[in-house]
Parts: C-alpha cells; structure tokens; sequence
C-alpha cells in the first residue's frame, strides 16, 4: 500500500525523470510552425495541379515532422504527376480539358500527402493544438505553381 501511495505523490519526494512517464504527445509541430489541415491542401491542388499539391504538402509535412524520404516521396509523385499532365496535354484541344487534367493530376497528388500525412496529423491534435491556416499559403501558391504550370504547358504545347 506505501508504494501505492508513493507512485501517487510522485515518488519518493524526488523530481522522476523517468522516461516511460513522459508525455509523448505534446501538441506542438516538430518544426514550431503549426502544420495545416492534410484534408484542405486538396482545394489548392485541384485548382492549380499537381506542382502545388507536392509544394504545400512537403512544407507540411517538414512541419509535421515526417521523415525525409517520406517528404521526397511527395516530391516525386508531385513531379510524376506533372510529367503526366504535360504529357496529357496535347492531345487536350480545350482550356477546359487541360484544367481537368490538371485537376485530376492535383488530386491525385494530394491522396498521396493524405496517405503519408494522415497519422501524423491525427497525433498532433491529439495535443489540443489548432492548426495554421491555410488561406493566405494556399493562394500564394495557386498563383505561383499553377502560372507556372500553365506556362510551362503551353510553352510547349504552342
């Protein structure tokens, strides 16, 4: 029973600095920057493409904290899915055809930052922290990757 009681006070009066009762959920962001919702980089990547969907979620994931091979697994998809987009162009006669494939291309991307990003994020509230914003990031890269992309597009589609 007097261990009981001590385990409850804390020990024995002395400062415990065990590790198995540390906290390993704290709520905030590995990077100090608050990451944003993994489920809202998806209205960005569907607007702009794909560029845009592996640009946010790589800052994303660094502010998560994931591994760097997982953050260049989202670089690649993002690359592959470009590479598609350009090579799915084309034939694509109409503005609108080449902003669906873009679309499509985006989203796909962004099930690749939801797969990878998924627990992480689900871990980090757990810490009762709010997540950052996404609108101002999110416009900013709309207009700078997907100009880009539509500029790269057409420069070698026309």
């Amino acid at each position: 029973m007097a261990l009981v009681h001590a385990v409850r006070l804390g020990g024995t009066g002395e400062n415990m600095h065990d590790e198995l009762l540390r906290p390993t959920i704290d709520g905030r962001a590995p990077s100090g920057a608050r990451p944003w919702r993994p489920l809202a980089i998806a209205y960005p990547a569907y607007l702009a493409g794909p560029l845009t969907a592996a640009v946010l979620g790589a800052v994303n994931g660094h502010r998560l904290g994931l591994a760097t091979t997982r953050l260049a697994a989202i670089g690649a998809a993002g690359l592959f899915a470009f590479g598609a987009r350009v090579a799915l162009s084309p034939p694509a006669d109409d503005f609108v055809d080449v902003r669906q494939v873009g679309g499509v291309a985006g989203l796909l991307v962004w099930l690749v930052v939801l797969g990878l990003q998924g627990k992480p994020f689900r871990a980090y509230l757990r810490g009762r922290a709010r997540p950052a914003s996404l609108v101002r990031p999110g416009l900013a890269a709309v207009l700078g990757c997907g100009l880009l992309e539509l500029g790269v597009i057409y420069g070698l589609v026309r």
